[in-house]
């Protein structure tokens, strides 16, 4: 995170001040997402979403196992997606509080 000092900023209310924090997020989400790091996790997370769809394709209803691996690959699915979705949100919540922040102090 920044090393930044933000206490010193006036805020006109609590919900200004939720959607500073709100802004900020998406902006560390940003950064991260551009980090080696970032670029890292998420092309993971992608990666492991294509070889889900891949081993689901290529499963074989009539294993006995069929059920049991279908729902472990769904989970599999549900983490990559889940952390691709989460990242989105941030950055799309942080966006729009900034717009609202922009409306607080220019309206």
């Amino acid at each position: 995170m920044s090393d930044v000092d933000y206490s010193k900023i006036d805020f006109i209310n609590d919900a200004e001040r939720g959607y500073f924090e709100e802004a900020r997020l998406g902006v560390t989400v940003q950064h991260f997402l551009v980090s080696d790091v970032g670029r890292y996790l998420h092309g993971r997370a992608k990666f492991a979403l294509e070889e889900v769809k891949q081993k689901m394709l290529d499963l074989d209803p009539g294993i006995p196992s069929f059920l049991q691996e279908f729902v472990g690959l769904q989970k599999d699915a549900w983490a990559a997606e889940s952390f691709m979705k989460w990242c989105a949100e941030a950055i799309v919540n942080g966006e729009n509080a900034n717009h609202q922040l922009e409306e607080y102090r220019n309206g």
